[in-house]
């Protein structure tokens, strides 16, 4: 019984974030809109995750993402960012980038299952306090295209 209430719990605190920030859906760049940026020596399509809504569907319940495809969240301002997989299928590379375009830490971020609580879900909190973007990766795209923390990417677009 306990284990219900929390699950249900979590799926309440999903949809008020999804009404409340629903409203918003006209802000800024919109779903679905994508650029092209250069992440090392590849040519990646990246969609831009930059409102409160974006932000918080992220990748959510997508069952994977194409080959070099990722999603690039950009936020208002520099500050500490913690990031947690609620809703992913499939493991996360996460990258936490400067305003400068450095990246400054990468992370695999490893699935978990669908029902696990929101207030139980690992959360992947940046080292940095000036982080501006992040951009999310398949698992283990970051090492297999030798992408390392010191690359610069021109963010300059955002």
């Amino acid at each position: 019984m306990r284990q219900l209430l929390r699950q249900n719990k979590t799926l309440i605190f999903f949809f008020i974030v999804l009404f409340i920030t629903g409203c918003n859906l006209s802000e800024g760049n919109g779903q679905g809109n994508t650029r092209t940026i250069e992440v090392g020596n590849q040519i990646v399509q990246v969609e831009i995750a930059d409102t409160p809504i974006e932000r918080v569907n992220g990748l959510a319940f997508r069952d994977t993402l194409a080959e070099n495809h990722g999603m690039l969240f950009v936020f208002p301002d520099e500050s500490r960012k913690v990031f947690h997989m609620i809703g992913c299928k499939f493991d996360i590379d996460l990258a936490y980038i400067e305003s400068n375009g450095i990246i400054s830490e990468i992370i695999t971020m490893e699935k978990e299952p669908l029902d696990t609580p929101l207030d139980s879900l690992k959360k992947y909190l940046s080292q940095s306090t000036t982080i501006r973007y992040a951009l999310e990766m398949i698992g283990g795209w970051f090492e297999e295209n030798n992408v390392s923390v010191q690359t610069k990417l021109d963010l300059s677009q955002f």
